[in-house]
């Protein structure tokens, strides 16, 4: 398999993590694990309320839902709260898409758009063993 026909990752740039209730898991991890403050910002693209916390070596991404009718909101309802993603950095987001969907991915996002990481498209979890799966090409 040649080069440009695969999708190589730098690291796992983030979890995220559904939540209920933002400010509440935030306070709970900066309890619990000494999580340093972090802003929550809103992204209404998204339907969410985000923010990305350091936990040691990791971030999570904590998202609340705007409404019930959001992706988030669906996620909830019909799992609970919970792991939502899993986020792999990479170069090159556009390529990256290009080569995934050359393999047969399905992509939810087949351009890369603005995330709270940097620019970021998700690959449809029926892709990847049943995990919604996010690339993040970080902002330089």
């Amino acid at each position: 398999m040649n080069a440009s026909a695969v999708c190589t990752v730098n690291y796992v740039d983030h979890v995220g993590i559904a939540v209920r209730d933002i400010q509440a898991a935030l306070e709970l991890f900066q309890r619990v694990f000494a999580v340093p403050p972090a802003p929550v910002e809103e992204l209404p693209d998204q339907g969410v309320r985000a923010t990305l916390i350091q936990v040691g070596q990791t971030r999570l991404e904590l998202l609340e839902p705007l409404a019930e009718s959001t992706s988030v909101g669906r996620f909830i309802e019909r799992r609970g709260e919970g792991l939502h993603h899993l986020a792999l950095n990479v170069a090159d987001l556009e390529g990256k898409l290009k080569a995934l969907e050359g393999l047969g991915f399905r992509l939810v996002d087949k351009e890369p758009r603005e995330g709270l990481s940097g620019l970021i498209a998700f690959i449809h979890p029926q892709s990847v063993f049943g995990v919604l799966t996010e690339l993040v090409e970080s902002r330089h």
